[in-house]
Formats: structure tokens, C-alpha cells, sequence
């Protein structure tokens, strides 16, 4: 459990909001790596060190989000919320932060041999099936999460609408986090958590206000 609730609120709320910003700047350099990839090369390494701290944070988000919850399915979601946080980053630090490097050696040069062979070597790495792998492996981690995280949220007695929103980023999250996927997925979670603190701020208020008394005969 946090014990600042400012912090824990930047966590479960401003991080998926961050990457819901940050995530409409992501690129599709992947059908032709030298005239795409190579002039955005810094940009791109910057972006997927960002995403690479970001990404932890989601997993310490989804956390929060059932914190102060007991039980098998928050157990679940947060061995879920490890899985995701871990492999996502792994897969992600191949095909981001490795490419952008690659990319960034050629940008002065690119063209001859050595920019040919580095292109080649990023678009491997583009496709290896061990990153596809470790990216997939991520996302059901996130499944698993997620899912757990709403069962617990509905035995502890939360609002429905969201929860069943939650499928959002469920689903979304298969695709590529380039733009659009990637704003989806995070802002469709960012409105959960929102519409989660709310609901819990506005539950704890009412049973805080003083219960009127009658009046007396």
C-alpha cells in the first residue's frame, strides 16, 4: 500500500494518461528502415527508454488499482501485472531501444555496406520470433491482470460500467502500440482507473458524512 495518496494517484492515473499522450508520437518506421527508422532515430531511442520506465510503472498501476484488496484473483493480477511489466519491457528494449541505436550509428551515413548491414540487422530484429515471443508473453500477463483485477474488484462490490471496460485494454493491447493502438489501449485503462478513484472518493465521502438526525416528538 502507498501511504501518499498523491503518489498513488500519479501512479494508477497519471501513468496510463502519460503514455496515452505519449503513445500518439509513436511511429511506424517498419516497411522501409532506412528512410523511415534512420531520421527519427534519436526520437525513436528516446521514445522506448520513456516507454521502458512507463511500462514498469503500468505494472506497479495495475497494483494499485485493487490495493487494499485480498484474495486468489488480486493474487493473480499482480503475478499478471509482474509478467507484463518484465517481458513487455524485454520485447520492447529489442525492437525499440536496440533499433533506435542501430539506427542512430547509420544516420550520419546512410548509405553503403555498413548502413545496408545495420539496416538488415534491425529489421531482423523487427521480426525475430524470440521478441515476438517475449512481447506476447507480456500482453497475456496483462490479460491475466487485468481479468483477475476485475473479479476482484467486482466480489469487493465496484462499479460495473467500468469494470466491463476493462475489456478494452484487454483486446487492444494485441495490437502494436504505435498510434492509434497504444493511446487506446492506455487511455481506455486511464478512464477505468479514473472512473475507479472517483467512484471510490465518492463512496468514501458519503460514508464519512454525518447521518442526519431525526427530530424528536
Amino acid at each position: 500500500m502507498v501511504p501518499n495518496p498523491l503518489i498513488r494517484q500519479l501512479i494508477l492515473v497519471g501513468t496510463p494518461l502519460t503514455l496515452t499522450i505519449l503513445m500518439l508520437f509513436h511511429p511506424w518506421p517498419y516497411s522501409d528502415v532506412l528512410g523511415q527508422l534512420v531520421p527519427i532515430a534519436e526520437w525513436w531511442t528516446i521514445l522506448h527508454t520513456l516507454q521502458f520506465i512507463l511500462f514498469a510503472f503500468m505494472g506497479a498501476a495495475v497494483w494499485l488499482m485493487t490495493d487494499g484488496l485480498h484474495g486468489v484473483a488480486i493474487m493473480v493480477s499482480r503475478v499478471g501485472a509482474l509478467v507484463f511489466a518484465l517481458f513487455y519491457n524485454i520485447g520492447d528494449a529489442v525492437a525499440g531501444i536496440s533499433t533506435g541505436l542501430l539506427a542512430m550509428s547509420i544516420a550520419d551515413a546512410p548509405s553503403g555496406e555498413r548502413a545496408t548491414a545495420t539496416a538488415g540487422a534491425i529489421e531482423t530484429l523487427f521480426r525475430d520470433p524470440l521478441k515476438s515471443l517475449f512481447f506476447a508473453i507480456g500482453e497475456y500477463g496483462w490479460d491475466v491482470a487485468l481479468i483477475a483485477a476485475g473479479v476482484g474488484l467486482y466480489r469487493a462490490g465496484a462499479p460495473r460500467v467500468p469494470l466491463l471496460l476493462l475489456a478494452l485494454p484487454v483486446i487492444l493491447v494485441h495490437h502494436d502500440h504505435a498510434v492509434p493502438y497504444g493511446s487506446l489501449t492506455f487511455g481506455s485503462f486511464f478512464i477505468v482507473a479514473l472512473w475507479l478513484e472517483l467512484s471510490s472518493f465518492s463512496s468514501s465521502s458519503e460514508s464519512a458524512a454525518p447521518k442526519p438526525t431525526g427530530s424528536s416528538t
